[in-house]
C-alpha cells in the first residue's frame, strides 16, 4: 500500500508548529558556572527534550571563525554536555553574530513563514542581533527570557548585561518562559508534558 504525501498539506502544518533555535550552545572560553548558567541550561535543556519528544524541527546555530588560509580548516567548538544536536537537526554555521548570516538559516526561517523559537548563549550578542534582524524582515520569533545567557563585557558583569537584553529583546521579540512555552505548544502539537 502507498501513500502519497500532501506535500502542501505538510508544508502548511509546519507553520503551525514551532521550531526550536538553539544559539550559540557550545563550549566557550568562559565558565558556565560563572556565567549563571545552571538554570538557564536547564531549561534549555528541557526545551530541547520538549521539542524532540513534540516532533518539532530543531535547529542549532554556531558562529564560527573562517580559516587563517586555505591549507588550514575550521575549527568548530564542542557542543554543551546534553544539548548537542543528533542527526535529525539542523545545523547552521555563520560567521558573524546574527544567525541570519547564515543564508540557509535565512531561507529556512522563510520557509516556515517567519515563526521560530530562539534560546541560549550570548543573549547580548547573538540572540540580540538576530531578532533585530528578524523584526527588518517581518519574522515574529519569540525568545524564551529564562533560557538565555550572557558575558561580562568591560566592568558591566554577566547578571547586568544579561539583565539588560532581557529589557531589550521584548522590543523586537516576544518573551516567553520556557514551562509556558512548554504548555503551551504541547496543546498545540499534542504532546504529553
Amino acid at each position: 500500500m502507498s501513500t502519497v504525501v500532501n506535500f502542501m498539506g505538510f508544508r502548511e502544518r509546519g507553520r503551525d508548529v514551532p521550531t526550536l533555535v538553539l544559539i550559540d550552545l557550545h563550549q566557550d572560553r568562559s565558565s558556565l558556572a560563572e556565567l549563571g548558567a545552571i538554570e538557564p541550561l536547564a531549561n534549555c535543556r528541557a526545551a530541547l527534550k520538549h521539542a524532540r519528544a513534540s516532533g518539532m524541527r530543531i535547529a542549532f546555530t554556531r558562529q564560527v571563525s573562517p580559516p587563517g588560509n586555505m591549507l588550514t580548516s575550521t575549527s568548530y567548538p564542542r557542543w554543551i554536555e546534553g544539548l548537542e544536536p543528533n542527526r535529525w537537526d539542523m545545523i547552521f554555521d555563520r560567521s558573524h553574530p546574527s544567525c541570519y548570516a547564515s543564508a540557509e538559516f535565512a531561507e529556512m526561517v522563510d520557509g516556515i513563514g517567519g515563526k521560530y523559537v530562539i534560546a541560549g548563549q550570548f543573549g547580548e550578542l547573538s540572540c540580540l542581533s538576530t531578532v533585530i534582524e528578524a523584526c527588518h524582515r517581518d519574522h515574529r520569533p519569540m525568545f524564551l527570557s529564562d533560557a538565555m545567557l550572557s558575558r561580562s563585557h568591560g566592568e558591566i558583569s554577566a547578571g547586568a548585561m544579561l539583565k539588560a537584553a532581557a529589557c531589550i529583546l521584548p522590543l523586537y521579540a516576544e518573551a516567553a518562559r520556557t514551562q509556558s512555552w512548554i504548555l503551551s505548544t504541547s496543546r498545540r502539537v499534542g504532546a504529553r508534558v
